[in-house]
């Protein structure tokens, strides 16, 4: 995969970020983001998608030789993306979480982005298993229920997980072309040095 591959992909799923989200542009975010990843809090969705963009804008006019240059904005982006469609689905999903797992996936979702990628690969499957498993209980739950209230409820709350699975498996798979991509620079660079 070269450089223009990867700007390629990176701008598909800044697209589809955008997409998912245009409906929200005006809703505000309250989460308390990392200074690194976007230069505001308490800002509405446009703005992050903006400054988002402003990355995308940045890799797509880089003119290094470094490649590390483009790993680094290439890491960058990949996290601005992830942390704001989590604060997305968790602002979404507050009203409706059992308190015990909104708690848990909170403070999960801090530490995540810290990682290194194939650590946080890891973790984005294990919150992928924990996600199908909510889903396919709230799915049974919805089904078994006979008070009509419940049902709807179960029913909303499947979609919530069903909506979240599908973000997680987004990660995923940006995360994995991102390594493959990293692999292939490693491989070319061990090829050139020898």
């Amino acid at each position: 995969m070269d450089i223009q591959q990867l700007i390629q992909i990176l701008d598909q799923k800044v697209q589809q970020l955008y997409q998912a989200h245009l409906s929200k542009r005006e809703e505000k975010i309250f989460a308390k983001f990392d200074r690194t990843l976007f230069s505001e809090n308490g800002k509405n969705v446009s703005f992050y998608l903006k400054e988002i963009n402003q990355t995308l804008d940045r890799i797509k006019t880089l003119e290094s030789n470094d490649l590390n240059h483009y790993n680094f904005l290439a890491e960058r982006l990949l996290a601005q993306c992830s942390v704001l469609s989590e604060a997305l689905t968790r602002k979404n999903t507050h009203l409706t979480a059992p308190q015990t797992t909104k708690q848990t996936i909170q403070k999960s979702q801090h530490s995540i982005h810290k990682l290194p990628p194939r650590e946080r690969l890891e973790k984005y499957y294990e919150a992928l298993e924990r996600l199908n498993k909510l889903y396919q209980q709230h799915k049974d739950l919805a089904l078994a229920e006979k008070n009509n209230d419940e049902k709807i409820r179960y029913a909303q709350l499947a979609e919530v997980y069903k909506k979240r699975q599908q973000k997680c498996q987004e990660a995923i798979d940006l995360l994995e072309e991102y390594l493959v991509f990293k692999e292939e620079l490693g491989n070319r660079e061990n090829t050139e040095n020898r």
